[in-house]
């Protein structure tokens, strides 16, 4: 059945390994253990297009789970197998859910997976292309992932962490506005000067962005004890509220993702959950659901 417009559902705000994380003993992965309600799947969106068709951003290791929750967060019964899968880069995170399309699981045959030549590269490399029909997209060109869906991809490079593939976001074009998908970078500094940008809200601006879903990992330098954070860089939250200050009129909707298990932005309580809110962000929740 055709939808009247073109919607996108938030299907996962987690880092790579979601909540709980294995391994982890801390009070908030306890918890998600014991209760499922408490559970977070790694940041992941679907699109509903036009013609009814489900388009899947990212294969995470929770997409059984996810491609439910797309269904009724679109008001659907009926579970579909997605007709596009689109993949920012390597990372396992990110297609450690791709065999799921495989003989063992789906059995889908030809499904477009829409990735830069690089990641192709590591698909192949892994034995992980033979439920795909796979295009690939080239940075900065928008593409159709399909007929009548009402909707383009922009695949938007961005430094992070390079050493398998590279990194886009993703810009989703719809009729009415456009979407940025942006769950990993390493820095603003890195990618506003990619860009030649001077600041957050000019570089969407630029980019005719109406609602960002940005990389917020991390809220501050200190969630590691132990480990070096440098490993592992993304733009830390509160660096990025100093950056964009309070939202004006004219700015776009900004929400955070890729949220990992010791962000306090998790709890929605939070002191920090509340500053964001009061400064005119948000944090992306699971199910919600934005029209464009």
């Amino acid at each position: 059945m055709a939808s009247e417009g073109v919607r996108v559902a938030i299907l996962g705000i987690a880092q790579d390994g979601g909540v709980p994380q294995a391994g982890c003993n801390c009070e908030r992965c306890l918890e998600a253990q014991r209760d499922p309600v408490l559970r977070l799947y790694p940041s992941s969106i679907a699109i509903q297009g036009k013609e009814g068709g489900l388009h899947l951003i990212e294969a995470t290791r929770d997409i059984s789970q996810q491609i439910w929750m797309a269904a009724t967060s679109f008001g659907n019964d009926i579970v579909s197998i997605p007709r596009t899968l689109c993949i920012t880069h390597s990372h396992l995170g990110h297609i450690d859910g791709l065999g799921q399309f495989g003989k063992e699981a789906m059995g889908v045959d030809s499904i477009p997976l829409l990735v830069s030549s690089k990641v192709r590269n590591v698909v192949h490399s892994r034995d992980l292309g033979s439920p795909f029909d796979v295009k690939i997209v080239e940075s900065n060109s928008p593409v159709v992932p399909s007929e009548r869906c009402g909707f383009d991809y922009t695949m938007v490079p961005v430094p992070h962490r390079d050493e398998h593939s590279d990194t886009h976001a993703i810009l989703i074009r719809g009729p009415a506005r456009t979407m940025l998908f942006l769950p990993d970078h390493d820095s603003w500094s890195q990618t506003l000067g990619h860009y030649g940008a001077k600041d957050v809200k000019g570089w969407l601006r630029s980019l005719g962005v109406g609602i960002a879903l940005i990389d917020g990992t991390f809220w501050d330098g200190d969630e590691l004890p132990g480990r070096d954070m440098s490993q592992v860089p993304h733009p830390l939250v509160s660096e990025t509220l100093e950056m964009i200050g309070c939202r004006e009129e004219g700015d776009p909707e900004i929400y955070f993702i890729h949220l990992n298990h010791t962000n306090p932005l998790i709890d929605k309580e939070s002191v920090q959950s509340t500053q964001v809110e009061e400064m005119g962000w948000g944090v992306a929740r699971q199910s919600c659901v934005f029209e464009l």
